[in-house]
């Protein structure tokens, strides 16, 4: 299937890792030309690599740090002046403060708020007149799951991912005239570097062994597995293409039906 995504230009952030790596190679092999960015160079300049290499595709990589308005304003200058304009925009970069209520200083609340939800809004606030230029644009938030649904480990998750879903929806209606969409993504538990911390303390604070805390996390899975990063890839991929040019305003999960609400 032809997702008409070649020569498309677009942007990951958190690219270099987990999701976002997954995501950026999964634009590649349709053709994209893509800009990644993150703060840590060595990953950053890695991952790069590697997808030039197994794709042959235009691949652009900023190091930039999204709690920073300099650094966003830098990688979308970069980006455009690069490759000539700006089509996507994949907003996946988070740094995830885990703890408890009790645990949790405003100084972490503050820090997940400026990455996440304000550097999604400044990503977006910098990118969408390039598209509005040209009357085509797709944004894709990834939110996590926490948005729908409380826990106890990383209390900023939930109103903070909430919010971005809020913003999301905000932000469909008054740039849909201009053909861009914007949706949101919530992964479940997903088979990253993140997930393999977040059992690790859930293993320390339960007093079980490791392989436990995992099998109880599949086991709220309908289909029985983790997500893998490539299945988010695959859901940016069609939201990103010609193939969903009717979707925008919505916030779907990836999680293998482990949510239990019923959301319409």
């Amino acid at each position: 299937m032809d997702l008409g995504l070649r020569d498309r230009v677009a942007i990951v952030t958190g690219g270099s890792k987990g999701i976002g790596r997954a995501i950026a190679f999964g634009l590649a092999r349709e053709g994209a030309r893509v800009a990644i960015c993150a703060r840590g160079a060595e990953a950053l300049e890695a991952t790069v690599e590697e997808v030039q290499k197994a794709t042959d595709a235009q691949v652009l990589s900023v190091q930039a740090d999204m709690g920073r308005l300099e650094d966003i304003r830098r990688l979308v200058s970069t980006t455009v002046q690069h490759f000539g304009s700006l089509d996507i925009l994949v907003n996946n970069a988070v740094s995830f403060p885990i703890g408890t209520f009790a645990e949790l200083p405003d100084e972490a609340w503050q820090h997940h708020l400026n990455v996440k939800l304000l550097g999604y809004v400044r990503c977006a606030r910098e990118s969408v007149p390039h598209m509005q230029q040209h009357r085509w644009g797709r944004i894709v938030n990834i939110a996590g799951s926490a948005a729908r649904q409380s826990g106890m480990i990383g209390m900023t998750a939930g109103p903070i991912n909430a919010a971005v879903v809020n913003f999301t929806k905000a932000l469909s209606d008054q740039v849909a005239s201009y053909n861009i969409t914007v949706n949101a993504i919530h992964p479940g538990a997903t088979h990253t570097d993140r997930h393999r911390m977040n059992i690790t303390r859930r293993a320390r604070e339960l007093n079980i062994s490791l392989e436990e805390a995992e099998h109880q996390t599949i086991q709220g899975i309908p289909i029985g597995r983790l997500i893998e990063p490539e299945d988010i890839a695959n859901m940016v991929l069609f939201l990103a293409s010609e193939k969903a040019s009717a979707i925008t305003g919505q916030a779907i999960g990836v999680d293998g039906g482990a949510m239990r609400g019923v959301f319409y």
